[in-house]
C-alpha cells in the first residue's frame, strides 16, 4: 500500500534494539525485575477506566485544546493504516519507535473502508454456538450431574478430590447465593467441570431469596473452600462413597481421629485420597445422590462441637453446579429434522425437575464478505419451501406477493427488494458468488453508534420505523456498556453490556407467553394479534414470574479465539519488549527472568507471532455476538414440565 499525499514519511534511520539493550547499564537501576513472572496476565482491574474511553470517544474531539496533564496537551498526530502495515512489512524499525514518542491517532485509509450497505457486501448472521453453560440444582445432591436416563453405558463421572486450589471462574449466569469461600470442585464428567456449592440453607429453602442474590458478574471473593472446610467436605462425600459397595474407599474416622483440625490430615482419617481419581458409573452416581440427601443431616448433627464452633457446617448444604465453558457447539440447526434432534438432545440430557437455575451463553457470528456477482435464486426454488411469500415481516401490514410479477430490484437504488416467510423471517433473492478461499472482513463495533445499537428504532426499514412490541416491553434503566477499543482505532472494537439489544427482548416475551399457553395446554406459538393480547393478559392475570432473564452480551471479533489462549494471555498485551528494555537494569534474580525475556524477543517479537497466527486466509474474523440467558427452569416446570425448553426453540 502507497502512503496518502498528506502522510509525511518518518525517518529511515534505523535503530537496532540489541544494541540499545546492551549498552551501558553501569547507572542507576529504576527497573527491578525480580517480582515480574515470565508470563504476565493483563488482570481487568488494570484496565483503562471506562470513563476515559468514553471521553476519548466523545468528548474530546481531534484537534480539539485540552486542560489535561501534559500528554493530553500533546499535539496529535495522524497516521494512515497503510503507513503502519508498511512499516511493518519493510521492518521500518525507527519508525515504528519514533511513533511512541507522540500522540498518534490511526486512521483507516478511505479505500480500506466499505459502506455497510455497499452492494458488493454479503452479510450473514445464520450461525449460532452454544459457548457457556451452567447448571444449578435447586436442592441438595448431584441433580445437576445427571442425565434423564436410569441406564446409558456410556455415562460416567470422574471426583477428584484434590482440587482444593481450584477457583470457580464463571462470570456469566447465577448460582442463587454467593460464591465467595462456597465453592468446591470434585471433579469432571459429560465435558463439564463438577462441583459442590455449600449455599446458605435459606438461599435453598426459600427461592426468593436465592433470586435476590447477585449475578456471578458481580464482584465477589475467593470461591474456595477454606482448608478447614474443604477437609469437612471431603470427609463427608468419603463418608458416603464408603457405603458404595463397589468403591475402594473406607473411612476409619468420620470426623477425625483429633479433635482439633491442626491435628491430623484426611490420610490419617481415610483413602479416599490414596486415588488420584474415583470412575463412577451411572449406578454409582445415582447411589452417591441418595446417599448425599438422606445422610446430610445426621452428619451434621453428629459433628463434634470443633466442627461446629463457626456456625458454617450447620447453617450450609450442598448443592451441585456443573460448568461447561468454551466448547463452543454449532446450534439452531436450519434443518428442521436436525434442530427436532437438537431439541431431543436437550431434553435427556439431565433431568430438569430439581434444577433452579439454567444459565447459557448463545452467540450468533455476523460474517462479511466481497462477493464478484450475485446470481438470482429461482423462484420456483422460493415456492418450493415457502407456500405464502410476504412484502412485510410485520403481520399488521403485511401482504401476500406474486414473485413473478414482484421485481427483483428498487428502479432508483438498485436494493434488492425483500420478502419474508410466515415467520417474518427474509427470504434471499440472490446468493452471492466469492473466491471460497478468499479472507472475509474483520468486524468491530462501531463505537460511535452505540446509541443507535441499543435503540428501539429499526432504521433502513420502511416498515419498521419503531419497533412497537419493544416499547411495549417494561420501562427499565438504560444498559450499562463497557468498551474496548481495538487495534489503536479508538472509535471501533468491542463492547460488553449488562443487557441485551432491544430487539431480542420481544423473543423472551414471545417464550414467556409460550410458558403461559402451556398452563392451558397448548405447545404452539402463534404471531397474530389475538393470540399475542391474550397470551399478554394470561401473563399478567396469573402473575407469571419471568422464566427466561437476559442478563447480558458481548460483541467481539472471533480472532480472539485464535490468537490467545484465555483472556489476559493475548501475545502483544504482555509487555515483553518494554520488559527486555527495562530489564537491562536487572540485579539478582530478575537478571533471569531478563534473560527469558530476551531469548523469547530475540526468537522473534510478539508482533511477528501475532502475525503469524492470523496470516491464513481462512482464519475466523467474524463478528461474534454472545447474549447470556439465565433460564428458571423450576418456574417453568411447575408450569408444565417441557413447555420452557420447547418454547426456546418454537420461538
Amino acid at each position: 500500500m502507497e502512503y496518502t499525499n498528506n502522510h509525511t514519511m518518518l525517518s529511515d534511520d534505523d535503530l537496532d534494539l540489541e544494541d540499545e539493550l546492551e549498552a551501558d547499564i553501569t547507572g542507576p537501576s529504576p527497573f527491578n525485575l525480580d517480582d515480574i513472572p515470565v508470563v504476565q496476565e493483563v488482570d481487568e482491574d488494570d484496565a483503562v477506566p471506562q470513563e476515559a474511553i468514553f471521553d476519548g470517544l466523545f468528548l474530546h474531539q481531534e484537534g480539539a485544546p485540552s486542560d489535561g496533564p501534559t500528554w493530553e496537551q500533546t499535539p496529535v498526530s495522524t497516521v494512515n493504516l497503510s503507513s503502519v502495515e508498511r512499516m511493518f512489512r519493510v521492518n521500518d524499525r525507527s519508525s515504528a519507535i519514533k511513533l511512541l514518542h507522540r500522540r498518534v491517532n490511526l486512521v483507516l485509509d478511505t479505500d480500506l473502508k466499505l459502506a455497510s450497505d455497499d452492494p458488493t457486501l454479503l452479510w450473514q448472521g445464520s450461525k449460532h454456538f452454544l459457548d457457556f453453560i451452567l447448571v444449578v440444582s435447586g436442592k441438595i445432591g448431584l441433580q445437576a450431574f445427571l442425565p434423564k436416563t436410569i441406564s446409558d453405558h456410556n455415562f460416567s463421572v470422574t471426583l477428584n478430590l484434590r482440587l482444593q486450589c481450584r477457583e470457580f471462574r464463571p462470570k456469566f449466569g447465577k448460582l442463587g447465593f454467593d460464591p465467595t469461600g462456597s465453592m468446591m470442585a470434585i471433579g469432571d464428567g459429560q465435558s463439564a467441570e463438577l462441583w459442590l456449592g455449600f449455599s446458605p440453607v435459606a438461599n435453598v429453602e426459600d427461592i426468593n431469596i436465592a433470586n435476590d442474590s447477585p449475578l456471578l458478574s458481580e464482584k465477589h471473593g475467593d470461591t474456595r473452600l477454606s482448608s478447614v472446610h474443604y477437609r469437612i467436605g471431603v470427609m463427608f462425600l468419603a463418608c458416603c462413597l464408603s457405603q458404595i459397595p463397589s468403591m475402594p474407599v473406607h473411612v476409619m474416622y468420620p470426623y477425625g481421629p483429633r479433635t482439633e483440625f491442626n491435628e491430623w490430615k484426611i490420610e490419617d482419617a481415610t483413602n479416599v485420597l490414596d486415588q488420584r481419581v474415583i470412575v463412577l458409573r451411572l449406578q454409582d452416581v445415582l447411589l452417591l445422590h441418595r446417599l448425599i440427601k438422606i445422610q446430610y443431616d445426621d452428619f451434621v448433627a453428629n459433628a463434634p462441637p470443633s466442627w461446629l464452633k463457626d456456625g458454617w457446617l450447620q447453617q450450609h448444604i450442598p448443592i451441585s453446579v456443573a460448568c461447561r465453558y468454551g466448547q463452543n457447539q454449532p446450534i439452531a440447526s436450519n434443518d428442521q429434522h436436525a434442530l427436532r434432534v437438537e431439541a431431543r438432545n436437550w431434553h435427556h440430557e439431565r433431568d430438569y425437575t430439581d434444577i433452579r437455575y439454567l444459565s447459557m451463553a448463545v452467540a450468533t457470528h455476523i460474517s462479511c464478505m466481497i462477493v464478484e456477482d450475485w446470481v438470482e435464486v429461482p423462484i420456483n426454488d422460493i415456492l418450493s419451501i415457502h407456500d405464502v411469500v410476504y412484502n412485510s415481516p410485520d403481520p399488521d401490514i403485511r401482504r401476500p406477493v406474486d414473485l413473478h410479477s414482484l421485481p427483483l430490484r428498487e428502479r432508483e437504488t438498485k436494493k434488492e427488494i425483500n420478502i419474508y416467510n410466515e415467520e417474518g423471517r427474509r427470504i434471499p433473492r440472490f446468493y452471492g458468488r466469492s473466491r471460497v478461499d478468499g479472507p472475509k472482513c474483520g468486524l468491530l463495533v462501531n463505537l460511535e453508534t452505540i446509541p443507535q445499537l441499543f435503540s428501539s428504532y429499526v432504521t433502513h426499514d420502511e416498515h419498521l420505523d419503531l419497533d412497537a412490541d419493544i416499547l411495549d416491553l417494561d420501562e427499565e434503566q438504560g444498559a450499562k456498556i463497557k468498551v474496548y477499543p481495538q487495534a489503536f482505532l479508538r472509535k471501533f472494537g468491542h463492547l460488553q453490556s449488562d443487557s441485551i439489544l432491544p430487539h431480542f427482548k420481544t423473543f423472551i416475551r414471545k417464550v414467556q407467553a409460550n410458558i403461559a399457553r402451556g398452563r392451558r395446554g397448548r405447545d404452539r406459538m402463534d404471531d397474530s394479534d389475538d393470540d399475542d393480547d391474550d397470551d399478554d393478559d394470561v401473563v399478567n392475570r396469573n402473575l407469571i414470574p419471568p422464566a427466561i432473564i437476559a442478563t447480558g452480551c458481548q460483541f467481539y471479533n472471533e480472532v480472539s479465539h485464535r490468537i490467545r489462549p484465555n483472556a489476559g494471555l493475548h501475545e502483544v498485551q504482555q509487555g515483553r519488549i518494554t520488559s527486555a528494555l527495562s530489564g537491562a537494569y536487572a540485579r539478582g534474580t530478575g537478571k533471569h527472568v531478563h534473560s527469558a525475556i530476551m531469548h523469547n524477543c530475540r526468537l522473534s517479537l510478539p508482533h511477528q507471532r501475532y502475525n503469524n497466527a492470523i496470516k491464513l486466509d481462512n482464519v475466523p474474523r467474524d463478528l461474534r455476538l454472545e447474549n447470556i440467558y439465565m433460564v428458571k427452569t423450576e418456574i417453568g416446570f411447575k408450569l408444565g414440565k417441557k413447555y420452557l425448553l420447547l418454547g426456546w426453540y418454537i420461538s
